[in-house]
């Protein structure tokens, strides 16, 4: 019995599914598990987007209310979060031109989403609010943090990760 490709019936070994054409064409598109950090690069961007234009509107229709520390607290953010904006712009144009520093610059983003939202917690409990530190705060950090426990790995040894991003 012959085994052929499974895209171009090409005859191949058992132990594969496609022909080294077919087997390039198919690490040259962003497909798997990448999908997922792909499409989640736009929902960050958003999200960001969201919060720049929340911190706009505070600023300037609360201004001559906020208090110093306030208004330190939302100009620092906003100027963080329109860094962090640009940075995935930047990372989402790798994606598509399939750079080879990909995969460091998205383990870079994965480490500036953790340190930036543990900078912001830690600015606002020091310039606004006179409480601690609760569940509510902290969920959102450690859910990046477990997501950076999955995609790390992931953009360092994933055999995908290294055949996509090559130019």
């Amino acid at each position: 019995m012959k085994w052929g490709c499974i895209k171009c019936g090409t005859e191949i070994p058992q132990d594969r599914e496609f022909c080294d054409v077919c087997e390039e064409r198919q690490f040259k598109k962003i497909r798997g598990f990448l999908v997922l950090p792909f499409a989640s690069l736009f929902l960050m961007g958003f999200i960001f987007l969201v919060e720049i234009t929340g911190f706009f509107k505070i600023i300037t229709l609360n201004y001559n209310n906020l208090t110093e520390n306030g208004k330190l607290y939302f100009l620092i953010s906003m100027f963080i979060d329109s860094v962090m904006f640009l940075f995935i712009t930047y990372i989402i144009s790798l994606f598509i031109k399939k750079k080879k520093t990909l995969p460091k610059a998205y383990i870079g983003l994965i480490i500036a989403t953790i340190a930036t939202m543990s900078f912001k917690l830690y600015l606002y409990f020091i310039l606004l609010s006179p409480s601690s530190i609760g569940y509510n705060e902290l969920v959102p950090i450690f859910r990046n943090i477990l997501s950076a426990f999955i995609w790390l790995p992931y953009f360092l040894v994933s055999e995908r990760v290294k055949r996509t991003f090559v130019n």
